[in-house]
């Protein structure tokens, strides 16, 4: 009975190494290489990554000051290139906005990584810090700063690596904010700029110096 039993649980274990080992190769390598990086974008998404999301931060009351003038604005990374502008767009994460699906809420400016980004206007720093869903990742906007402008504009600027100005920072025009990056809801280094008037999207280029 002893040798009966010993065999049977010979084969139990060798048949579990069996079943272990191809858990550890082919599906195991599929799930982690594959299916996994494709589950936690399709999450990501799901979870709202699109610009739209709502900001914790409230903004400092201001009126909203008059409209916006040519030139006006500096360009926050001097040589980029503007790879999306302000407007209807094909991306499903975009949130829907004045009648579309999808809609681009600022400028995408792409240049190398770790380029400085200049404040288009002068104002206060109202947030510095990343936008994170409940489990940590950085979504949407990825890390931040918005600035209340002078005038009562509010300006955003997304995906940064690194910052160079803090929550309630007095900035003038053109000092470092910050540094360009690919945080939250991006395909590769740049800056999505935007500029809110009484809380609606405005499309920043007619106003903006030329990059």
């Amino acid at each position: 009975m002893s040798a009966l039993r010993a065999r049977v649980l010979g084969l139990a274990f060798s048949n579990l190494k069996l079943v272990l080992a191809l858990l550890l190769t082919a599906p195991g390598l599929f799930l982690g290489i594959v299916a996994l990086p494709v589950l936690l974008l399709v999450f990501a998404i799901t979870a709202g990554v699109s610009h739209g999301l709502p900001l914790a931060a409230p903004a400092i009351a201001a009126p909203p000051g008059p409209p916006l003038a040519p030139g006006e604005l500096a360009c926050p990374v001097p040589g980029a290139i503007l790879t999306q502008p302000f407007g209807p767009s094909a991306l499903s994460g975009e949130p829907a906005m004045f009648g579309y699906a999808h809609f681009h809420t600022g400028l995408d400016l792409a240049i190398a990584q770790g380029t400085p980004i200049h404040a288009a206007e002068a104002g206060q720093v109202i947030q510095a810090a990343g936008q994170v869903n409940s489990l940590g990742f950085l979504i949407g906007y990825g890390n931040l700063v918005r600035i209340q402008a002078n005038s009562g504009r509010v300006d955003y600027y997304g995906h940064m690596v690194e910052f160079a100005a803090q929550r309630g920072d007095v900035v003038q025009t053109n000092q470092v904010i910050g540094y360009v990056g690919s945080t939250g809801y991006s395909t590769g280094p740049h800056v999505h700029f935007e500029v809110r008037v009484s809380g609606t999207p405005v499309d920043p280029a007619p106003f903006m110096r030329p990059c």
